[in-house]
């Protein structure tokens, strides 16, 4: 009986962590259809879904992203180190120094890393933000990666509204950081286009948790992109603001002054705790891709970056997709674990770029809920 208490005793002193969490829905209010126009009527012909994007991209411009200038500067090779091998002889990797801007007085670092073994012109993967998980297989499969430092453009300070150079070219516009840096993801292809490494229709653009907001709103306004993959992205990217899991970022949390408010319009600061008054929800952002392909990557317990709300964005999104008959370039994964763009994650997005690009099978276990039985209200 001793030997029975005492074992109990062990049990119950294990770690709450050995007990699998549970996704909690908290809020699920109406979003507004993406394939109804403003006057109520139906989408149902090309040149009315041309009308629906201009009324779906202005308010997410106009309240929470601000306008990214219109004009396109020149962007210039300043400077490239000597290329250098890495990854057991599969990576050939530079350092490129970019310069953009009307004076050119915009930097951008870049680091570019192509397949040592694999002809061009390969596709190619845009990373907001420096570094990226599984760089030698991704070589290894044939894709080149760039990865470009954002902060370049704008600083990324908690609680600060710093202006970067790239504000300070454009002292007329209103865009907020994830624009800023958005803009810069296009100038970096702008010059990448101009080397004969790429094929300019397989291009990639990804990023994680603020970068993979960046990641979206990129794709959302330069079609250049054919496949956009947000990860961890959450509040502000691919997760709704009108359907909340218990424990996720809000609205009121992510544009705080002293937390995030820079990265958003200042406007967008005055539908905190308003959600259901929004005239659009970020099911908007994932049908502007359309016909092009999203693929968002989450983890299941970051439960912060709402992914009950990411669930929700790809269900609303899909009739979209339908519409255009290319229903599978819509698509969502999420894996076991906690806020971080891992290895099955970059994984999953070449496996998902090979079936786009190359015609391979589509991949296992996309599309699985992360709360299996949710209706959208």
């Amino acid at each position: 009986m001793k030997h029975i208490t005492i074992l109990i005793a062990l049990l119950l002193s294990l770690p709450a962590f050995a007990a699998p969490k549970v996704l909690k829905g908290a809020t699920n209010h109406p979003m507004p259809d993406a394939l109804v126009l403003n006057d109520s009527t139906p989408v149902t012909t090309p040149a009315q879904w041309q009308q629906r994007r201009t009324e779906m991209l202005a308010p997410l411009l106009d309240i929470q992203y601000g306008h990214p200038p219109t004009e396109i500067p020149e962007t210039r090779l300043v400077s490239a180190s000597d290329p250098v091998s890495q990854n057991n002889g599969h990576t050939r990797y530079q350092q490129l120094k970019l310069s953009t801007g009307p004076k050119q007085e915009i930097p951008i670092t870049v680091d570019l890393y192509l397949p040592a073994e694999t002809k061009a012109p390969v596709p190619l993967i845009v990373r907001v933000g420096p570094g990226a998980p599984i760089i030698e297989t991704i070589n290894q499969r044939g894709y080149a990666i760039a990865c470009y430092h954002h902060q370049d453009l704008d600083p990324d300070i908690e609680g600060g509204h710093d202006i970067g150079p790239a504000q300070a070219a454009y002292p007329e516009n209103d865009w907020a950081s994830l624009a800023v840096w958005a803009w810069g993801a296009s100038r970096v292809l702008d010059y990448l286009h101009t080397l004969p490494h790429f094929d300019a229709d397989r291009i990639v653009i990804t990023g994680h948790s603020r970068t993979g907001k960046v990641a979206l709103l990129a794709g959302v306004l330069d079609d250049r992109f054919e496949l956009v993959v947000p990860n961890g992205s959450g509040c502000g990217g691919a997760a709704a603001y009108k359907v909340y899991n218990n424990g996720a970022e809000t609205l009121e949390l992510i544009t705080h002054p002293k937390r995030f408010q820079y990265w958003l319009h200042d406007d967008f600061r005055r539908f905190a705790g308003k959600e259901p008054d929004l005239p659009f929800d970020q099911h908007f952002m994932r049908a502007l891709i359309a016909p092009r392909a999203v693929l968002s990557t989450d983890a299941l317990e970051d439960f912060w970056a709402n992914i009950l709300g990411t669930q929700a964005v790809y269900q609303a999104a899909q009739p979209v997709f339908d519409f255009h008959n290319l229903p599978q370039r819509n698509a969502m994964h999420f894996r076991p674990g906690k806020h971080d763009q891992l290895a099955e994650d970059m994984t999953v997005l070449l496996d998902y770029a090979d079936w786009l690009f190359e015609d391979k099978a589509f991949p296992e276990g996309l599309n699985e809920p992360c709360m299996p039985g949710f209706e959208l209200k």
